[in-house]
């Protein structure tokens, strides 16, 4: 295996909160944020229901595994008083794009009426302050940078209506509780062990089963989307936590790199880094037929507002996520201690 550049990630000041709620706390992002907690020194309550089959963080002296589904209110409500946080980090969600637009009532029920369970459940312990993960996908479909406060918000496919919904709910929440609620409007996050089905290891699995020069069917590759790579994904969740006592009660950052990639530009890179040439088909039974052309965030609120910005550029991320998955790289880099 090649060595891999792992550049030193940004580090968010503690977040002025003894006890903090992670839900969604064995996922692909919630684990990382988790670890960043503990080692900021946070009390943790990790809470999920287990359900995309990672395992719970390890119980320890700051990290309290709960098991628990957000749906079930009385078991959710339980946990918060049990444990009172002063804060919670909510990432659980059904976001795999398939999943939601195949089995509409399930992402409906996890994600409105699981985040409605959780609300009730913080005015039950007087928990007031909330971290909620939204979705660049709330964004109108717009052909230039996406920006908060001046892009507008609409709805075209399930999972955005599921996050423009919660960004209603939280800010209803806020003004009813005298809570504060930021929320953050995650755009496509990338990295290795992520559960769920997704581009970049279908590209990897198709290119190691066709020699030197492969090829790889896909569906829409003129779109173009802002990559960010999951630890520069948890450390801007933190961050966000971090700084939820400043400003509005309710307020919504980008969470984003504000650099663009087409599907194709994409598979040309990871090329580059394999070493191959790449060829591309088209495969009319992987065309999506609704399908944003572009989705680029900007990142520059947040980074004016708490100093926050992303550590990892795209070619380090994608040397990452292929090397963690055991495939070899064209040329070897020369690792930078990763600090987090």
């Amino acid at each position: 295996m090649r060595s891999i550049v792992q550049p030193i990630s940004f580090r968010p000041p503690k977040p002025p909160f003894e006890t903090v709620l992670v839900t969604g706390a064995a996922g692909f992002i919630g684990s990382r944020a988790v670890k960043i907690l503990q080692e900021l020194g946070c009390q943790v309550i990790a809470v999920d229901n287990l359900y995309v089959g990672l395992p719970m963080p390890d119980a320890s002296a700051s990290v309290v595994p709960v098991e628990v589904d957000i749906r079930d209110r009385a078991a959710l409500k339980k946990t918060f008083l049990d444990h009172r946080p002063d804060a919670v980090l909510h990432l659980a969600a059904v976001h795999h794009i398939p999943t939601c637009e195949r089995d509409p009532h399930l992402a409906l029920d996890v994600n409105v009426l699981g985040t409605q369970s959780l609300l009730e459940a913080a005015d039950a312990a007087g928990t007031r302050n909330l971290v909620m993960a939204s979705s660049g996908a709330v964004y109108v479909w717009d052909s230039g940078p996406l920006v908060e406060g001046v892009t507008a918000t609409g709805a075209k496919d399930i999972y955005a209506i599921t996050k423009l919904s919660n960004e209603y709910q939280v800010n209803c929440w806020a003004a009813r509780s005298g809570g504060r609620g930021h929320m953050v409007r995650l755009f496509n996050t990338i990295g290795h062990g992520d559960p769920n089905g997704h581009l970049i290891p279908d590209i990897l699995e198709q290119v190691a089963r066709d020699g030197r020069r492969p090829t790889v069917r896909l569906g829409n590759t003129a779109p173009k989307r802002d990559y960010i790579y999951v630890d520069d994904t948890a450390s801007g969740f933190v961050t966000v936590l971090s700084h939820l006592l400043e400003g509005p009660s309710s307020d919504v950052f980008n969470l984003c790199t504000g650099q663009e990639l087409s599907v194709l530009e994409l598979v040309q890179e990871m090329g580059s880094i394999l070493g191959k040439q790449i060829a591309v088909e088209s495969d009319p039974a992987r065309i999506r037929k609704v399908d944003r052309l572009q989705q680029l965030g900007t990142p520059q609120k947040l980074a004016d507002k708490t100093g926050w910005t992303p550590s990892w550029n795209m070619r380090q991320a994608l040397t990452e996520i292929i090397t963690r998955l055991g495939y070899e790289t064209a040329v070897a880099e020369n690792p930078v201690e990763k600090a987090i």
